[in-house]
């Protein structure tokens, strides 16, 4: 009888620590288990609701290992005790799964267990591993847009993670944390609400989330789900398509809004717990809300190597607005305040991957664009002329307009002595 195809594709299943030690284990069942994350939009004064996709958990990889042999015992331990090294997100562990590839991870829960009599000689560390996003920084080459958008939906769980230290049980703290998150909502969606109008789908999801986290700051819901909310309401305009520097703009904006609405709030409360809370929202919004700036940086078609600089500029000037502020709220809490807080490694680390990686992809693009030319006219000219003069092609007349800002009467006659600029 022929072996299937499939069992070919099989291999052993390997697992290498940060540490770098590995073990080879058995297993007779492999699976992996997704889900979605999703939120209800409960419809007042019906009995029904409206679910809301809300993108998908990351993969987790149950593996019921074994190990067998004269040494199986020995390598039991190793293994078990491997799972127990510092795992970071620039230092996964590597699964290399029998089925499913290369994957990095961090395992969640593991235990041992031996069998002395029935089945002994059969030595079982079962652990459920979790996927982490790949270290992708600095390595300019294969970076593709889509790495960051499944990086910065990574991102997602590893601020959910973070945001932990929220806690709203006293009634107070509740009241601050939700008049803190109506304001920072006010400012998203003054900044990009915009942005969302631009299509109707996208706008009609934005104000339903917008209802969500309404309805949960009413209820009193759990304050990490709905700082989720809050992200998912400053991601979903980032991936519309433009062409012009205004969504960049606005994201960074947005930011630096952010960022002011958070000055002066830290070393004045005498409620530990509400700066606390502050830090995490600022942190979660700092850092997730830069990387989605790049993300939206991405999902931009540039015209000019220029526009493309610009866009690094505006991108880096808000990653170093949060990186600075955040410092000084954690010196700020630390001098005599707050002990018990300090920023989040795996969100930074998260971000600053997220933000050099997308330097780097908008740095290779900008050499495809046209680079700025100056002229200086030495006597009168008009668009037509000038645009045939550079281009050879009167398609790009209105382009020429733009980029030279000609008003009026200009448009017709340019005037001796004015700078002309011409992407070639």
């Amino acid at each position: 009888m022929a072996i299937p195809e499939w069992v070919n594709r099989l291999r052993p299943g390997v697992f290498t620590s940060p540490s770098g030690v590995v073990s080879n284990f058995k297993i007779d069942l492999v699976e992996r288990v997704g889900g979605k994350k999703a939120s209800n939009h409960e419809i007042l004064n019906k009995n029904e609701s409206i679910p809301q996709d809300q993108g998908n958990r990351s993969i987790t990889y149950p593996i019921q290992a074994y190990f067998t042999g004269d040494n199986g015992d020995t390598e039991a331990d190793i293994f078990f005790d491997s799972l127990g090294e510092k795992y970071t997100v620039d230092n996964p562990g590597i699964l290399k799964h029998p089925r499913w590839g290369d994957i990095t991870v961090m395992p969640f829960e593991y235990r041992q267990s031996e069998n002395l009599i029935v089945g002994a000689g059969i030595f079982r560390v079962p652990v459920e591993f979790g996927a982490t996003p790949q270290l992708r920084f600095p390595v300019p080459e294969g970076i593709n847009q889509a790495e960051i958008s499944a990086s910065l939906t990574a991102m997602e769980e590893i601020t959910e993670d973070a945001n932990l230290q929220l806690d709203i049980e006293d009634p107070t703290v509740f009241a601050e944390f939700r008049a803190r998150v109506n304001g920072v909502v006010a400012i998203i969606s003054n900044a990009i609400g915009g942005i969302a109008d631009t299509v109707d789908d996208v706008s009609d999801t934005f104000r339903l989330i917008q209802d969500d986290i309404d309805s949960a700051l009413v209820i009193g819901a759990d304050a990490i789900q709905i700082m989720s909310q809050v992200n998912n309401l400053i991601r979903l305009p980032s991936q519309i398509v433009d062409n012009t520097l205004g969504k960049v703009q606005a994201y960074g904006q947005m930011i630096e809004d952010i960022s002011n609405s958070f000055l002066d709030s830290f070393g004045l409360s005498s409620n530990n717990q509400v700066q606390i809370n502050d830090a995490v929202i600022f942190q979660d919004l700092g850092f997730f809300g830069t990387s989605v700036t790049a993300e939206a940086a991405l999902f931009t078609d540039y015209e000019t190597r220029d526009a493309a600089g610009d866009a690094l500029d505006f991108l880096n000037d808000v990653f170093d607005l949060t990186e600075q502020q955040l410092s000084e709220i954690y010196q700020t809490l630390a001098n005599g305040v707050i002990t018990s807080w300090e920023p989040d490694h795996n969100t930074g680390l998260a971000a600053l991957l997220i933000n050099g990686n997308t330097n780097s992809i908008l740095i290779d693009r900008s050499f495809d664009l046209k680079a700025k030319q100056t002229v200086i006219l030495s006597g009168p000219s008009d668009a037509i002329t000038e645009t045939w003069r550079f281009y050879q092609d009167m398609d790009q007349l209105e382009f020429f307009i733009r980029t030279n800002n000609l008003q009026d009467n200009e448009i017709l006659e340019i005037p001796a002595g004015k700078e002309i600029i011409a992407y070639v």
